[in-house]
């Protein structure tokens, strides 16, 4: 054997003995897929985030609407002259009015950002806890892949055992046995690849899931079965499901709502002052003023103008969400349908149950039933069949989950297998 063919087969044998060592050095918790979206829902970062600017825009709305405060003043003049003084008190109190119908516009538009508010929240629960589904989805199934990588490779190194006291023996060609190390070789770099890809993804699930913890999180196992079958959803009861068609709906009447407050305060409101005079004279009484702006500089028009060119952005992003959120659901529908004819492709049983491949090559091969060749390709079938039907089942879920996050929810999955 060259001296490359040994690096690479050390090399190789050394990165899959790391990555099988690595996961012992620390915790690993098992979860399954509705423990998954619990902890999540409790500590995700991003949701996190997204629940407290929706507290902080629903804070300023209502900042906004917030009624003027009175001002309170006193005053005291005193005056003198000839001898003779005279001096004033006032104890006074202004308040700036507002009109009602004003007020009542700025209250819907508060009302209105608080719904908002909400619907975008659920919108980011939504496409957060699809991340997460397909995060649990992902690292079940780089956790069979690699499973099935092991066995195979298992099979591979027993074979090569076998082989070089066969070739002692004379019972096989040295050519042989080189091309069952060549074959060994890649299988421990495929399957040292897996044990990386595997490891990656119980850390994504585990940063969406529990972000201040070093534990790396792992699947209790692959949903079992198959996801339930499901129907085309109308646009009339996709507007009644979808947050983010429902955020945008609220959107456009605050938009409204500011629109007609605007226009509304062009008309001046005015302010009021009362207050309590006393004299040195002895004089003493109440006193009352009126005062109203004059709309000679400030005729508020470019305001209105905004909140105008506000309100046509507001209709036209609503109609921009409603067509996204129809195409997203109609491809995620797609997608699934797709998804669910070809994981029927692999229902079969010799691809339902792959281990039987290696189970008849182990016996077949020990019996001499089997060349070197032939049990190469039985463990290569294997490995095939095994990504193949993995990959089905995986990208069945994910696109289920993707169709329920596009379709505003659906009645959760199962749980993983115990």
């Amino acid at each position: 054997m060259s001296r490359t063919l040994v690096a690479a087969l050390c090399w190789a044998a050394g990165l899959s003995g790391a990555a099988r060592a690595a996961p012992a050095q620390e915790p690993v918790r098992r979860v399954s897929l509705d423990e998954a979206v619990a902890l999540f829902a409790r500590n995700n970062l991003e949701f996190r985030i997204a629940r407290a600017k929706a507290v902080g825009d629903v804070a300023r709305v209502r900042q906004a609407a917030a009624y003027p405060n009175p001002v309170a003043g006193a005053t005291h003049e005193t005056l003198s002259g000839g001898g003779a003084g005279y001096d004033e008190t006032y104890v006074l109190l202004s308040q700036q009015l507002r009109w009602p119908w004003k007020g009542a516009a700025r209250g819907r538009a508060a009302a209105a950002e608080r719904e908002a508010g909400a619907h975008r929240v659920a919108g980011d629960s939504l496409r957060l806890a699809f991340e997460v589904k397909q995060a649990f989805v992902d690292a079940a199934s780089a956790e069979r892949l690699r499973d099935g990588l092991e066995d195979a490779t298992g099979l591979v190194r027993e074979a090569l055992e076998d082989a070089a006291h066969r070739v002692t023996e004379g019972d096989l060609s040295g050519y042989a046995l080189r091309r069952l190390r060549v074959e060994r070789a890649r299988y421990e770099s495929e399957l040292s690849a897996a044990m990386l890809a595997m490891n990656a993804a119980r850390r994504r699930l585990a940063g969406l899931v529990l972000p201040d913890s070093a534990t790396v999180m792992a699947p209790a196992g692959l949903p079992a079965g198959d996801p339930p079958a499901v129907a085309p959803i109308s646009p009339s009861v996709l507007a009644t499901r979808v947050p983010a068609l429902a955020a945008a709906r609220a959107a456009l009447e605050g938009a409204r709502a500011r629109e007609q407050a605007v226009s509304r305060g062009r008309i001046p409101a005015p302010a009021v002052t009362g207050g309590y005079k006393s004299q040195s004279d002895g004089l003493t009484g109440v006193f009352l003023g009126f005062a109203l702006p004059l709309p000679l500089f400030d005729r508020r028009g470019a305001a209105a103008s905004e909140a105008g060119a506000a309100l046509a952005g507001a209709e036209a992003y609503l109609a921009l969400v409603r067509r996204q959120a129809e195409n997203d659901v109609r491809l995620a529908f797609d997608v699934y349908q797709a998804a669910r004819e070809r994981a029927s492709l692999f229902a079969g049983e010799l691809l339902a149950e792959p281990e039987a491949l290696l189970r008849v090559a182990r016996a077949a091969y020990a019996e001499g039933e089997m060349t070197l060749v032939e049990l190469l390709d039985a463990v290569d079938a294997f490995r095939t069949a095994r990504v193949a039907a993995v990959s089905a089942h995986r990208d069945l879920w994910v696109s289920y989950f993707d169709f329920e996050r596009a379709a505003g929810g659906l009645p959760a999955g199962p749980e993983g297998d115990r």
